[in-house]
């Protein structure tokens, strides 16, 4: 199998499993926006920030380290010693620091932030540990390319905190705390399960233990922790910003309609990218540089073929979906859908062309320029959201993503560059354009009938315009045509 055809093959496990995922999203927004006041969803999703960021630093970038080194120990017959100290390590350093959270929160949170808000996030650092650790595990399974078993365990850990939270929130605590308490549950349940399934296939024992792999594991993933750390605070500075200057009210229509936005770039951007990885290092390792090179350039044009659609298509129905899904009280956040979408879009593109940094392991870039541009982000959100409410948080951060993406780009490329195919990239964003503009003419009144007749025939004149113009794809779907017929591939169909 080509590595092509095996990041497709494996985006698409993850794919499926996205899209699972993202049901879930799309399935808790109308019933939370709904059980909870504006102001409420505003603090829910305050509150779920604040824990991902705190997972983001106590992972101490393990589950890069495990994406890594994985084949390099096992090769070296060492993989016990590295799977016992990534994760006793990775283990004992989250419940250290979930510890420390809730006692300092408990100390001096009350008088900034309201003992409300301190309960539920004491009760929600239990997903500290929980998170981090079913993360460190879950990614020994990804390093494994073990794609359905992740994809399993993904659904469960989403639908499981999903269902338990809604649950206790109709039949026990009526409020947030209901809510978080049902996760805090599934989190529990679920990490439970890995570790048992982890200590019957492995051996984990203290014996194991390597403090120079532990040492070399946080050096190589440390950095990383800064832009994960980054790349939370690049997207979700402006809810504390928005919070500050505008209140909750507004801090409710926002992540609305950034969550919307952000379930649809994800449906696309984590699948290729837990997928690559271990493919491109395959790659490198056993065949060089240009056959990797010549990956990456693929990649990125079929990456945007995809992106394209999905970015000019979800603009042309956004007001549709807000209305059908979160009710017409949040119809106030579709003026941000453009910049958000197209500034998740942009920083979505740097999985594929930061990877130079990756493979010289230069992850130190990473951290400074992600800094550097939550600094800025930070500056302009202060500019513009006291000036333009929620929509100038939302040119913030396109400004911001446009940023991290020039920057990131041009020192990656210095390291490890490959070729960008600019004419086709210019024709998939044209088509886009022009698709968009074929869907917003399209009105058959209620959001639900405009849905599907815009998806509709945005797909046909999308799909029917790449295949005109574009013979690569053109053949490669009559290949693939040709192949599903039972027809052996290049020769003439009969």
């Amino acid at each position: 199998m080509s590595e092509i055809k095996r990041l497709l093959n494996q985006s698409s496990h993850y794919f499926i499993g996205q899209v699972v995922v993202m049901a879930a999203g799309f399935i808790s927004f109308p019933i939370l926006t709904r059980i909870f006041s504006v102001s409420d969803y505003g603090i829910l999703g305050l509150i779920t920030i604040t824990i991902l960021i705190a997972i983001a630093i106590i992972k101490l970038g393990f589950p890069n380290s495990i994406v890594r080194f994985y084949a390099e120990f096992k090769s070296k017959n060492q993989f016990a010693n590295f799977y016992s100290t990534i994760l006793l390590g990775g283990m004992g350093v989250s419940a250290l620091i979930s510890a420390l959270f809730v006692f300092t929160i408990q100390i001096v949170g009350g008088n900034f932030i309201g003992n409300n808000i301190v309960n539920l996030l004491s009760l929600a650092s239990v997903l500290m540990f929980t998170g981090c650790s079913s993360d460190i595990l879950t990614s020994f399974i990804r390093a494994e390319q073990r794609t359905k078993l992740y994809n399993l365990i993904s659904i469960l850990r989403r639908y499981g905190a999903l269902a338990l939270g809604i649950f206790f929130v109709f039949y026990v605590f009526k409020d947030l705390f209901g809510f978080f308490l049902g996760q805090v549950i599934s989190g529990i349940i679920v990490f439970s399960f890995l570790l048992y399934v982890s200590c019957k296939k492995q051996n984990i024992n203290i014996r194991n233990f390597s403090s120079w792999i532990f040492k070399d594991s946080i050096k190589f993933g440390f950095p990383l922790i800064w832009a994960e750390l980054g790349h939370l605070v690049l997207h979700y500075i402006d809810r504390y910003l928005i919070q500050l200057f505008l209140g909750s009210v507004s801090l409710g229509l926002y992540t609305a309609g950034y969550n919307l936005a952000t379930y649809v770039t994800e449906i696309i951007m984590y699948p290729v990218n837990y997928a690559m990885t271990p493919i491109y290092m395959d790659i490198l390792v056993n065949k060089g540089e240009e056959e990797t090179k010549e990956f990456f350039t693929k990649s990125f044009r079929y990456f945007l073929l995809i992106l394209s659609a999905i970015v000019f298509g979800f603009i042309a129905v956004g007001r549709d979906l807000i209305s059908l899904l979160a009710t017409k009280k949040y119809l106030e956040a579709y003026p941000i859908l453009p910049y958000v979408i197209i500034g998740q879009s942009i920083y979505a593109c740097t999985i594929i062309l930061n990877n130079g940094l990756f493979i010289r392991r230069k992850t130190y870039i990473y951290t400074t320029v992600m800094l550097i541009t939550c600094l800025l982000s930070i500056g302009i959100n202060m500019i513009l959201i006291p000036r333009h409410g929620i929509i100038g948080a939302g040119m913030a951060n396109l400004i911001s993503n446009i940023f991290y993406a020039l920057v990131i780009t041009y020192y990656a490329f210095k390291e490890f560059s490959f070729r960008i195919d600019y004419p086709r990239i210019l024709l998939y964003l044209g088509i886009g354009g022009a698709m968009y503009l074929v869907m917003s003419a399209i009105d058959v009144g209620a959001p639900i009938y405009n849905l599907i007749a815009k998806i509709s025939a945005g797909a046909v004149f999308y799909s029917g315009l790449v295949l005109i113009l574009d013979k690569e794809v053109r053949t490669t779907v009559l290949r693939m045509i040709d192949r599903s017929g039972g027809k052996t591939p290049g020769l003439p169909l009969q």
